[in-house]
C-alpha cells in the first residue's frame, strides 16, 4: 500500500464483494476498518472518521433492486453524503465499485473507458450519477479517486446475478428461464479477481477509471451449456426484461497501467 494510506475504510463490508474483500485483506495482513452505521446520517459518518482516522475508503455499497428511487438512494445519495462529510474529516482517496452498465450497449470490440456513457438501464444510470459525484468532489475538493467498472461479478456467497439465479432455479425448480433468446453476451469476473483489482487500485498513485474484467465473452446460452455439464434441468424462454444485449469491457488499459490480469479466466459456475 502507499505509505500515506494508514487506515483503509471498507464501506459495505457485509455485501458480496465487501465480505470477500475483508477475508482477502485478512490473508494479506492489510489494515482496514469496516463502516457500521447509516450512510445517510451525518453523525454516523463523522463518528467513523473521528474514531478511525480513515484517509482512504473503498466504497462498495450498491443495489440492483428497483424501484429507481431505491437504486438512486443507495447507489448515489449514500456516496454523496459519505464524500461530503468524509472530506471534512480527513478523506483523501476513494475507490468506487462501478459497473460496465454505465456504457449501455457495448460495441463488438468491448467498451473502452473513453467511450461515451449511454446507459440503457436505470441501474446503469445511477452508476453514471455515482461516478459524476466522485468527479465533482475530486475537482472541487482535490481528493484522489479510482473508479473500477466491473462486469457481472460472481463467486462463493454471491446471492444475486444471473449465475446465482440460475443455480437457485435449478435447485428449487429443476428449470431455468432465459429472458430473450439467450444470445446476450456478457463478461464475468470472479470475486477474488475483483479483490485483487481493488488492492492494485489502492496502490495506484493517480486518479483514474478502469474497466476490470475477464475478457472472455460468454452468452447466456453458453452459461446454460456450462451448467448443463454439471446439473440436470430444463430450459424455457420468456420475453427479455433487460435492454442490455451486450456488456463487454475492453481491459487493455487496466492491463497496461494497473498491471491487472485476472487469474481465473475460465467461468466456474
Amino acid at each position: 500500500m502507499e505509505k500515506n494510506i494508514k487506515n483503509i475504510g471498507i464501506i459495505g463490508c457485509s455485501g458480496f464483494i465487501g465480505s470477500t474483500l475483508v477475508r482477502y485483506f485478512n490473508k494479506k495482513n492489510i489494515s482496514y476498518v469496516c463502516f457500521n452505521g447509516n450512510l445517510l446520517k451525518n453523525k454516523d459518518i463523522k463518528k467513523f472518521f473521528l474514531k478511525n482516522r480513515v484517509s482512504c475508503a473503498v466504497f462498495l455499497v450498491g443495489t440492483f433492486d428497483p424501484p429507481f428511487e431505491n437504486q438512486f438512494k443507495i447507489n448515489v445519495l449514500t456516496l454523496q453524503n459519505f464524500l461530503e462529510i468524509g472530506i471534512k474529516y480527513g478523506l483523501k482517496k476513494i475507490m468506487l465499485s462501478s459497473s460496465g452498465a454505465v456504457y449501455g450497449e457495448s460495441e463488438n470490440k468491448g467498451s473502452k473507458e473513453t467511450d461515451p456513457l449511454k446507459p440503457n438501464t436505470l441501474y446503469g444510470l445511477t452508476k453514471v450519477y455515482a461516478e459524476k459525484c466522485i468527479l465533482y468532489y475530486a475537482q472541487n475538493h482535490n481528493i484522489q479517486y479510482v473508479i473500477l467498472r466491473f462486469p457481472n461479478v460472481y463467486g462463493e456467497n454471491n446471492k444475486k446475478g444471473v449465475i446465482y439465479n440460475f443455480l437457485s432455479d435449478i435447485k428449487n425448480y429443476g428449470t431455468v428461464t432465459i429472458a430473450g433468446d439467450g444470445s446476450q453476451q456478457r463478461n464475468f469476473l470472479h470475486v477474488s479477481d475483483a479483490c485483487k483489482a481493488i488492492e492494485e487500485a489502492l496502490q495506484y498513485k493517480d486518479s483514474d477509471i478502469f474497466n476490470i474484467s475477464n475478457p472472455v465473452r460468454v452468452s447466456i446460452n453458453d452459461l446454460v451449456k456450462i451448467l448443463k455439464s454439471r446439473y440436470a434441468f430444463s430450459v424455457s424462454y420468456k420475453l427479455a426484461d433487460n435492454n442490455q444485449n451486450k456488456l463487454l469491457l475492453n481491459t487493455d488499459r487496466a492491463k497496461k497501467l494497473l498491471k491487472f490480469t485476472p487469474k481465473i479466466t475460465q467461468l466456474v459456475a
